[in-house]
């Protein structure tokens, strides 16, 4: 009998199979993402001590097999409910967002480990937290990219003023007119940087205009456009429209305030 093996997980997506069992797609700290199969842990099986549900972190044991795509997951227990998360409509449809995301750009058995950490950071960071979610949501973007080897460059020439363009072959913003790519303002890619070095604290204290944060999002959506095939708009988020919603709006136009970048604010405010 092979050895079994055990690791906690967030599920990515789920598929019924059969009258009483699912198919899963699992993101495992110890092992990357593993497509599992669970005998009966649907309705008309035996009663499942836990949901394997999505933005739960679990525990899974599982019987490692090469004759099969799908693994046989033999055990799940609850690590973290994320309570907080299910409680609230708009902070579960950032959470499920992230998990989407993680969905559609992790492939193979390759341990993330970091990312997974990182991953549990946001959703804490999310539950911990009313308001600016989506601030949340853009440094998760930020750091999946890089933890998935895509690099923004966001260092800046000298004396940069106005409106540059963001060329995603590099990472990078350039203020040649000559170049290619599409128009980012000047505050928009330093509320970006401020986001890459902040911590999660800061991340929600920082005051964005909504245009810089609309324009934040377009920048990460190119990129991820470039560094994933076939990336589409997230259907988690389409739950929180006509919301703030970052996808399909203008740039901000350059020379008003939205050149300026978002400020951290104090704690006691």
């Amino acid at each position: 009998m092979p050895k079994l093996l055990k690791s906690e997980a967030l599920i990515l997506r789920r598929f019924r199979q059969g009258d009483t069992s699912l198919v899963l797609h699992a993101f495992t700290r110890e092992a990357g993402r593993i497509p599992f199969i669970a005998k009966g842990a649907r309705a008309g099986g035996k009663k499942p001590p836990v949901p394997l549900v999505p933005v739960v972190l679990l525990e899974l044991i599982w019987a490692p097999s090469t004759k099969s795509e799908l693994q046989l997951l033999r055990e799940w227990s609850l690590v973290d409910g994320f309570g907080a998360l299910h409680g609230d409509f708009d902070r579960l449809a950032w959470a499920q967002a992230a998990l989407e995301t993680l969905g559609r750009t992790l492939t193979g058995e390759e341990a993330h480990a970091s990312l997974f950490d990182m991953t549990l950071d946001y959703l804490r960071a999310l539950g911990g937290t009313k308001g600016r979610y989506e601030n949340l949501f853009h440094r998760f973007r930020l750091r999946t990219l890089q933890e998935l080897g895509y690099e923004l460059n966001l260092e800046l020439p000298k004396n940069a003023t106005g409106v540059g363009r963001f060329r995603p072959l590099d990472g990078a913003l350039h203020f040649d007119h000559h170049q290619d790519g599409i128009p980012v303002n000047l505050g928009a890619w330093k509320s970006l940087a401020i986001l890459n070095r902040g911590g999660w604290d800061e991340t929600v204290r920082l005051k964005l205009n909504p245009s810089i944060s609309n324009e934040i999002g377009q920048i990460l959506d190119v990129a991820y456009r470039h560094a994933f095939d076939r990336w589409k708009p997230l259907a988690s988020l389409r739950l929180l429209e006509p919301a703030d919603s970052f996808s399909g709006s203008k740039p901000a136009p350059a020379g008003g305030p939205q050149e300026v970048a978002g400020q951290i604010e104090n704690e006691e405010q």
